[in-house]
C-alpha cells in the first residue's frame, strides 16, 4: 500500500553549500583594502583636526585662568627671572627648578586658578622639552630642573592688568622659538589666544620655521622673538 506522498518527497535531494573560491576571497580582500585606503586619510585628518581644536580650547582655558588670577592679584606675574623680562628667555616656564613664581607657575601653585596641568601642554607637540612627565621635563617638579609648558606667554605683560593693554595682541601661543620646535607641533604655524579672549590659527609666513635664534639663549635674540609675536598680532 502506498501513501499519497512520493518517495522523493521524503528524501529530497541534498545540495551542499557552496563556499567562497580563492579568487572571490581575494577580490573581497582587495575591495576592503581599497576602502581602508580611502577612509584612512579622512580618519587621520579628522584626528588631526580634533587635536587642533583641543589645542585652541586649551589656549582659551589658559586665558580664562589668567582672568581668574587677575581678579585676585590684579597684575600679571613675572614672565621669568630676567630683571628686564626679555622676550625670548623662559616664556614657557612652569617651575624654574626652585619655585613657581614666574609665568605659568602661579596659576598652578595657588591651588585654585588652574587645577589640571595638562591644559598647559599642546596635544600636538612632540618635543620632549615641552611634554609633561618626560625626563627632560619632569612632573611632578624636581629640584634644580626646569618644567616647561607647551605654550609661551607674550613679553611685556609683567605687572600690568588687561586694562593697561589697550590693543588686541597675541597673549599665549604654541611655542615658536627654535624652528624644530614649531615643526614638531603644528608644522606650518601656531595656534594663539589674544588679549580679548579669541583664539585662532596663525600660518607661518616663513620666519617661524626659518629663523636664526641662538642656542643657548642669548638676549640678542629678543628682537627676533618680538618680530614673531608681531606676526601673531597681525593675524588677529
Amino acid at each position: 500500500m502506498t501513501s499519497g506522498h512520493d518517495k522523493t518527497d521524503l528524501f529530497p535531494e541534498h545540495h551542499p553549500q557552496r563556499g567562497f573560491t580563492l579568487l572571490e576571497l581575494l577580490v573581497v580582500i582587495a575591495i576592503l583594502g581599497m576602502l581602508i585606503g580611502l577612509l584612512l586619510p579622512s580618519l587621520t585628518r579628522a584626528r588631526a583636526q580634533a587635536r587642533d581644536t583641543q589645542c585652541l580650547n586649551r589656549l582659551r582655558g589658559i586665558y580664562v585662568a589668567h582672568l581668574t588670577y587677575l581678579q585676585d592679584n590684579r597684575f600679571f606675574p613675572p614672565l621669568n627671572n630676567d630683571e628686564n623680562e626679555g622676550a625670548w628667555q623662559y616664556n614657557y616656564l612652569i617651575f624654574d627648578g626652585r619655585d613657581f613664581d614666574q609665568n605659568f607657575g602661579p596659576l598652578i601653585n595657588d591651588g585654585s586658578t588652574l587645577d589640571e596641568i595638562e591644559i598647559l601642554f599642546c596635544p600636538v607637540q612632540k618635543d620632549d622639552f615641552h611634554l609633561p612627565g618626560q625626563p627632560l621635563n619632569p612632573w611632578p617638579p624636581v629640584h634644580n630642573v626646569d618644567t616647561r609648558s607647551g605654550y609661551g606667554r607674550r613679553y611685556g605683560l609683567t605687572g600690568k592688568s588687561l586694562s593697561q593693554i589697550p590693543n588686541t595682541i597675541g597673549f599665549v601661543s604654541d611655542i615658536f622659538h627654535y624652528p624644530e620646535v614649531v615643526k614638531s607641533a603644528h608644522k606650518t604655524g601656531v595656534n594663539a589666544v589674544y588679549t580679548d579672549g579669541h583664539a585662532k590659527w596663525v600660518s607661518d609666513p616663513g620666519k617661524m620655521t626659518h629663523n636664526d635664534l641662538a642656542s643657548p639663549f642669548d638676549p640678542l635674540d629678543n628682537p627676533v622673538i618680538k618680530k614673531l609675536w608681531h606676526i601673531v598680532d597681525d593675524a588677529k
